[in-house]
């Protein structure tokens, strides 16, 4: 029932976003006509450009606020925003060319200025040929079910069913946590402008009750980012690219993978790109006991899709799906998985103007589906071994200067299997401050 109310309210909540960007649309015509008719008039100038930014429609709000400068060249707070709109649409020298004549204005505020040098930081980073951006966080989380213990209180084992024992003071567990993601975006400067991308993601747990759960992890990938001849399709790119990984669990390493992967950047109709993917690894696992863990060593082969849709300029819509092959030594720890994913982020303006960036309100979902190929003989040969998975949380950032803010998360995990070892809840909560540039 649970999970017909999430999609529900998913489906429920696209509809809306459809149709307020019908209304907005229409709202929009009316308000060109106005214009025309008065072009000199601010009021009815920023009222059409609110509506067209709120639909993402940039160049026709630079062609309003553009037409006002012509009859009032001094005007710096639409030279500020005009910096901001070409900022958005990645014109980034015009960008700073209109931020940096805004800010030698004495009519500026302190928070508009500020506001200002965030901009032009940002577009300074991103015109130059090596472009490092990054992301950190550092904070406590706290797990219900932080051993990751089935609900049930009970396991399985040779096709008999025993009660596990109690855990002093329940599962439930807290840890430090760090986290870090690198980009860094290399401009080849050829004619189509492709680029070489590199990517590193990493994170570290320290638990303060279950020390054998501590988890680190690092994942890298690095690949260039091509555009295709203009006669195969518009405004796409492919990326062939490699990538490696490994994750240590209680200070032992638990796997290894390594392979390579091609995606492809193919513009959408409704202003954003469809992703379609495929990548091939190899994954080696360092089980300690692998007849009973789900996962062995094998080959992964996973195709995917993803894309995202504006519906205005708060409201973001972000979905993916991938199906996974896993081929292992063994038919019980091979597997077919399906994932779908979607994700709806808000921004809105912050409570204190003197904040440079928007904050943002993202909720997310996660259905899993996965089939084992054959029943597991040392668990259970009669039982064929079927998992499902859903993710529910929301992570509200909320930035404080340009490059630092905070940031919390609360997710709520759910595993339902057909058998009762790996069937599991956990409801997580993690905070602390972050670190953007």
């Amino acid at each position: 029932m649970r999970k017909f109310l999430l999609f529900t309210l998913a489906f429920w909540s696209a509809c809306v976003g459809v149709a307020s960007a019908q209304d907005a649309a229409s709202e929009q015509q009316r308000l060109y006509d106005r214009m025309m008719q008065q072009p000199a008039n601010h009021a009815i100038t920023a009222d059409f450009v609110k509506v067209a930014v709120q639909r993402g429609d940039y160049e026709a709000a630079i062609g309003a606020l553009e037409r006002l400068l012509f009859y009032n060249p001094n005007l710096p707070l639409v030279k500020f925003e005009l910096g901001v709109l070409y900022y958005r649409l990645r014109a980034y020298d015009i960008a700073k060319r209109y931020l940096s004549e805004a800010q030698a204005s004495p009519d500026v505020n302190t928070a508009t200025r500020a506001k200002i040098e965030a901009y032009l930081a940002d577009a300074d980073t991103q015109s130059r040929r090596g472009r490092l951006s990054g992301f950190l966080q550092t904070g406590l989380r706290y797990q219900s079910n932080a051993s990751f213990s089935p609900d049930g209180g009970v396991t399985r084992f040779n096709g008999q069913t025993f009660n596990l024992p109690p855990t002093p003071g329940g599962n439930s567990d807290a840890n430090w946590f760090g986290l870090v993601g690198l980009s860094y975006d290399y401009d080849l400067q050829n004619g189509p402008g492709d680029v070489l991308e590199s990517r590193v993601f990493g994170s570290l747990t320290q638990q303060f009750r279950f020390n054998n759960l501590n988890v680190g992890l690092v994942e890298a990938s690095v690949g260039p980012r091509l555009h295709l001849p203009p006669g195969l399709l518009a405004d796409a790119t492919i990326k062939p690219y490699v990538a490696g990984g490994n994750v240590w669990v209680g200070g032992a390493q638990f796997l290894s993978s390594k392979g390579a992967g091609i995606s492809l950047g193919i513009a959408a109709p409704w202003g954003s790109a469809i992703e379609p993917s495929f990548e091939y690894r190899r994954v080696e696992f360092a089980n300690s006991a692998p007849t009973l863990s789900e996962f062995d060593t094998g080959n992964w082969f996973t195709a995917g899709l993803s894309s995202g849709y504006a519906i205005n300029e708060q409201l973001r819509l972000d979905g993916r799906a991938y199906f996974r092959r896993g081929q292992a030594t063994t038919d019980f720890q091979s597997f077919g998985q399906w994932l779908v994913e979607a994700a709806a982020s808000y921004e809105f303006a912050p409570p204190f103007a003197s904040v440079p960036r928007s904050w943002a309100i993202t909720t997310f979902g996660r259905l899993i589906k996965t089939d084992f190929d054959a029943p597991n003989p040392f668990i259970d040969p009669r039982a064929g071994h079927a998992d499902f998975e859903w993710v529910v949380g929301v992570t509200v950032n909320m930035p404080i200067t340009r490059t630092f803010g905070l940031s919390t998360t609360v997710q709520y995990d759910q595993v339902s299997s057909s058998l009762p070892n790996y069937g599991f809840s956990n409801l997580s909560i993690l905070s602390g401050p972050t670190v953007r540039f």
